[in-house]
């Protein structure tokens, strides 16, 4: 695997404003204050005209600069009532701040807009309230607020000046109809599919639950040039974008057929190069020359946004159970910590890489929870944990990828977010790998199977936690076994991993690579499938078919001899 150097550099230019203002406001409570102290605009009302309470409500209690009331107020609540037409923010305050008039107001920004907290908001405030130090402003709700973050401020020596960083709304799922025939697991077992197996015993016969599909975004985007399938025009704010209808007519029939076989399908979704839509490629991907697998998503400015909403929501709302199957999970990128290979970015700042790639994964995950509220949107990694010491300059650590996102995703609002990750044995050709101690602590250097905990207990720390307080939804969305050191051995292999994954709270599914060998990864001895190139079965065949079912112990009990493990229950607690 390529992999990358990590420096450690600060992306928010106002962590130093963040640090002295969190002493400052302390005492600004008490700073110029003109009246005796209330706790709200109500309290101001009693016994006072409406012309007093303006005026008091615009000298408020406590007078502050522009810097000191970047951080003064604090965002609670930005989220879609019931009616699905109103949105709603609340912020608090310690105190009234002084300002030009009686109001706070509310801004609405595109993703990518970066809002400074010491400039002018320059742009109509689509809501008004009056002060308060718990204000409730409402508007609304309109389509295109769905990726937009919203700001409140005050008009202070006639601008309008923030009181808080931007926030996005907080439940997108309050969009979404309600689906009733969705696929419901019977286990974790899943298969990345050969589709020339699709609609054959070779994979009815399995009893996969969950399937797992490539869509990389040079096939789907642009004109058809096969007639029988008609170019798709999807309109989104205002513009047309255009989908070959060949190419989702097959993704059409694809999620189609995984969902009538009563199967979970996962979509990948890869930024491939395209010279016809550079828009998709980030500023500073845009190379060709690197020969990267995948580029960054273009995150940067209003065209490349635009497309990605667009594109994102034409696909969640297309494959959102209704006429073309059902995609209950997505995974958007490809192992990005991975950043010189599997999602190119020219920069070897990890804090740059983060804040543009939580942008998609943000983008994606509203609208894959504004088309189906149950939708699981994730981001992958590999299994370089914490190997880079710093001197490779080729790949970041998984290990402060995942922090790094999780500190942009927060900056906005959290969400719940999934992780997907590639835990495969250190050489990938190592198929006994339980043969090895690994570290299982925070810093070990690579994730595998046999330490999943060091994943685990990252992401049950409270920092980390989904919106509910509940540990984010973990899975496995690719590993393999190669046979190349034999059948049998690949068997075990599986078998065992399975149980590991099945016995693990934190993880929801186990996609395994692959169901048939591909030529150019059996090249580097990595023969992965069920099946051989020539759909001959493997040995592993039968114990995948079966390893779900009440038979299961019987097919999988050759395994605890090659484990060398008495029992089941032994071999599951080396992996703890």
């Amino acid at each position: 695997m390529d992999t990358g150097k990590m420096m450690k550099s600060s992306y928010n230019p106002y962590i130093f404003v963040v640090l002295v203002l969190s002493g400052l406001l302390i005492l600004l409570s008490g700073c110029g204050r003109k009246t005796p102290a209330v706790s709200d605009s109500v309290s101001w009302q009693s016994g006072k005209t409406e012309e007093e309470i303006e005026r008091e409500l615009t000298e408020g209690n406590v007078t502050m600069s522009r810097l000191q009331l970047a951080l003064y107020g604090k965002i609670t609540d930005c989220s879609l009532q019931s009616d699905k037409e109103t949105l709603a923010l609340t912020l608090t305050m310690p105190d009234i701040p002084k300002s030009d008039d009686a109001m706070i107001y509310l801004f609405a920004f595109e993703t990518y807009e970066e809002c400074t907290f010491t400039e002018e908001l320059k742009r109509e405030p689509i809501a008004s309230q009056r002060k308060s130090t718990e204000c409730r402003l409402e508007c609304a709700y309109q389509d295109e607020y769905l990726f937009k973050q919203f700001v409140p401020a005050v008009l202070l020596n006639g601008e309008y000046m923030p009181l808080s960083a931007g926030i996005c709304i907080s439940n997108p799922e309050m969009l979404a109809d309600t689906i009733e025939d969705c696929p419901q697991p019977k286990s974790k077992k899943g298969l990345l599919l050969d589709p020339q197996m699709l609609e054959t015993s070779l994979l009815t016969d399995l009893g996969v639950q969950y399937a797992i599909y490539n869509i990389p975004l040079s096939i789907i985007m642009g004109e058809t040039t096969d007639q029988t399938f008609p170019t798709i025009s999807y309109e989104y704010q205002g513009k047309t974008y255009l989908f070959n209808g060949a190419a989702i007519n097959g993704y059409d029939y694809l999620f189609s057929y995984l969902t009538s076989q009563g199967m979970n399908s996962t979509a990948i979704i890869l930024n491939d190069w395209n010279e016809t839509y550079p828009e998709l490629i980030h500023p500073l991907s845009d190379n060709k020359e690197v020969g990267a697998y995948y580029y960054a998503f273009n995150t940067a400015n209003q065209e490349g946004i635009h497309c990605l909403e667009a594109i994102a929501s034409f696909l969640t709302e297309r494959y959102s159970g209704k006429e073309h199957g059902l995609v209950s999970s997505w995974v958007i990128a490809n192992e990005i910590n991975q950043y010189k290979v599997w999602n190119y970015m020219d920069t070897d700042d990890i804090m740059v890489y983060a804040a543009e790639f939580e942008k998609a994964l943000r983008i994606f995950y509203y609208a894959a929870k504004s088309n189906y509220a149950d939708a699981k949107v994730y981001f992958s990694i590999d299994h370089d944990w914490n190997s880079n010491r710093g001197n490779d300059e080729k790949y970041f650590n998984a290990k402060e990828v995942v922090a790094a996102v999780n500190e942009m995703a927060g900056q906005k609002g959290n969400y719940d977010w999934g992780l997907a990750i590639h835990p495969y044995p250190n050489p990938l050709t190592k198929v006994n790998y339980w043969t090895e101690n690994y570290d299982k602590t925070p810093d070990a250097p690579v994730l595998t199977l046999m330490n999943l905990s060091t994943v685990t207990d990252l992401l049950s720390q409270e920092e980390y936690l989904d919106r509910n307080g509940n540990v984010r939804s973990i899975t496995v969305t690719e590993l393999g076994f190669t046979s190349a050191s034999g059948e049998k051995l690949q068997a075990a292999a599986f078998a065992y991993c399975y149980y590991i994954i099945e016995a693990n709270p934190y993880v929801d599914a186990f996609i395994m690579n692959r169901q048939t060998d591909a030529l150019e990864e059996v090249r580097q001895g990595l023969a992965f499938g069920i099946y051989e190139m020539d759909h001959t079965p493997k040995y592993i065949c039968d114990v995948y078919k079966n390893i779900d079912t009440d038979e299961g112990k019987e097919y999988t009990k050759f395994m605890l001899n090659i484990l060398g493990a008495e029992s089941l229950e032994e071999a599951l607690s080396w992996a703890k």
